[in-house]
């Protein structure tokens, strides 16, 4: 059936994530998102982050047959929730150096991609990211680091709150220009088994491109995760004509 393959869209797998986090005012947050959102709040506390991986094994139904090389990609994202509870992220911008992989989740999903030279490593246990935008042409590089092996080396510790909050997001909104509501689809994909980091630092102009103040301090919390496997669900728009079609 048709709503078979689009609750089974898409195929991916996320390798080598790096998070880090600041927390930021709410009204901040919250003037900055569409009206039929709300920002999620941990304790009474918005949060940005700044997140860089590796997306690699890319499939799209119904062409699956389809080799899709690996890139990097960096994005900035807060937390969310609509008015029925659900709760998700909210992307301000994403930064790719794939650009059929842009302009696909721009046109499918209404995403806020770039198209962007963006680089990972890993080396002498440290990660590290970089990102030079191409196009839209309003400047946003960023290169961010952290080192792994003070948390590799560490006891695992159970998540706390906080971990869960910023780390079990399993939908994600879009809002294209023109309309009146914004969409969602979903993820799905086993707990991150993370690593938090005790050193990172980043620097860029990811936070300015969105109207906030670049922060002047480390992140607060880091996570490092080696990955998993991810599948998503089509875009709602999608979901929403296929249903009309099998109603006729």
């Amino acid at each position: 059936m048709p709503s078979d393959f689009l609750h089974n869209f898409m195929d991916q797998k996320w390798e080598d994530l790096l998070l880090i986090h600041w927390p930021v005012a709410q009204v901040r947050v919250q003037e900055t998102l569409p009206d039929d959102l709300r920002v999620d709040l941990f304790e009474e506390q918005a949060w940005l982050s700044v997140v860089g991986f590796r997306l690699s094994g890319l499939k799209i139904a119904p062409f699956r047959w389809i080799q899709w090389p690996g890139f990097w990609e960096i994005n900035l994202r807060t937390y969310v929730k609509d008015k029925n509870g659900r709760k998700g992220i909210w992307f301000y911008s994403l930064d790719s150096s794939d650009l059929f992989a842009v302009i696909g989740a721009r046109i499918l999903y209404g995403l806020h991609y770039n198209y962007a030279r963006t680089d990972g490593r890993i080396k002498d246990n440290q990660i590290f990211f970089h990102s030079e935008r191409k196009y839209p042409h309003n400047q946003a590089n960023s290169e961010f680091f952290a080192d792994l092996s003070a948390g590799k080396h560490s006891r695992k510790t159970k998540k706390t709150g906080l971990d869960t909050f910023l780390l079990e997001r399993y939908r994600f909104w879009s809002r294209r220009k023109l309309s009146r509501f914004s969409e969602s689809a979903k993820v799905r994909h086993v707990p991150y088994q993370s690593i938090k980091v005790k050193t990172a630092r980043y620097k860029g102009e990811l936070f300015k491109s969105q109207g906030f103040d670049e922060p002047t301090e480390a992140p607060v919390l880091g996570h490092y995760c080696k990955g998993f496997e991810v599948q998503a669900t089509a875009p709602s728009w999608l979901l929403s004509t296929a249903g009309q079609a099998n109603q006729r």
